[in-house]
């Protein structure tokens, strides 16, 4: 199983996920041209996508979702609150599989548990993905704090795709309007970097293997910051694999071992 995030942070939410028969994609937040030009970094093309699974509603994990659904006569998989939710947005598409959060659901040779996270959102999800051959990875982003379901869940990963939203101190004395300040620190909001850190300090054991840091703040957060509060809290376990997640271009293919496939 191999994982690359096209794009990550509030302009934009889109990862591809890619097993032997299974390729789609986690949300579709980019442009739909924009999709198109960094899945071809991959040497991929819509085409070649199955599926694609929405997380939750917002315009930054949605944006291109109708569209590469109809050009592409892509399903849909979300649960009936995030596509009733979407609508508006995406507008009708050729299918829509309905999930039910905390059941696993099956795209190709991939099990899929969606699990439950805490966000402004109608009934949003992270997720674990099980490969055929045992390998988890998670998927854990857009989440106001690390709920107890989510540490019993990020159990057991060989690699995690985490969110590394923001640095507080920037965030305070940063210049957002109080109330946006005050909703990403809140309960359904976003994790603060020393959040990351602490749920990841909780999950990660010897067989883990890459993390991702992703849904990193433009304007409140630093990558420097990001990478050392990562490698403090993996504490030597991320061996030689630890990446941050750009909003302007794909991360390499990462899969069993770490780096799979270097982008061209």
């Amino acid at each position: 199983m191999e994982i690359g995030i096209l794009g990550s942070g509030s302009r934009g939410n889109a990862a591809l996920v890619r097993s032997n028969g299974a390729t789609f994609l986690v949300d579709a937040g980019l442009s739909a041209r924009q999709i198109t030009k960094r899945l071809e970094t991959y040497g991929l093309s819509p085409q070649d996508l199955m599926a694609i699974v929405l997380t939750h509603e917002h315009i930054d994990h949605i944006r291109s979702a109708g569209t590469l659904a109809r050009r592409w006569n892509l399903p849909l998989w979300t649960n009936k609150a995030t596509y009733t939710a979407s609508l508006e947005t995406i507008g009708e598409t050729p299918a829509w599989t309905e999930i039910e959060v905390g059941l696993p659901f099956h795209i190709g040779g991939i099990r899929v548990e969606p699990f439950s996270t805490p966000h402004d959102a109608a009934d949003p999800f992270g997720m674990i993905l099980n490969a055929e051959d045992g390998r988890r990875v998670g998927f854990a982003t857009d989440m106001g704090f690390a709920t107890n379901l989510a540490r019993q869940r990020l159990q057991g990963l060989q690699g995690l795709v985490l969110e590394f939203n923001h640095d507080v101190e920037m965030l305070i004395n940063g210049p957002y309007p109080w109330p946006i300040k005050q909703r990403i620190r809140g309960k359904l909001g976003h994790l603060s970097n020393e959040e990351a850190a602490k749920l990841l300090k909780n999950i990660v054991t010897a067989d883990f293997e890459w993390l991702i840091c992703a849904h990193i703040s433009l304007e409140n957060n630093e990558n420097q910051l990001i990478l050392e509060t990562a490698r403090k809290a993996l504490n030597g376990h991320e061996r030689r694999n630890l990446l941050s997640a750009s909003q302007d271009a794909p991360t390499p293919l990462v899969g069993a071992g770490g780096i799979a496939e270097e982008i061209s």
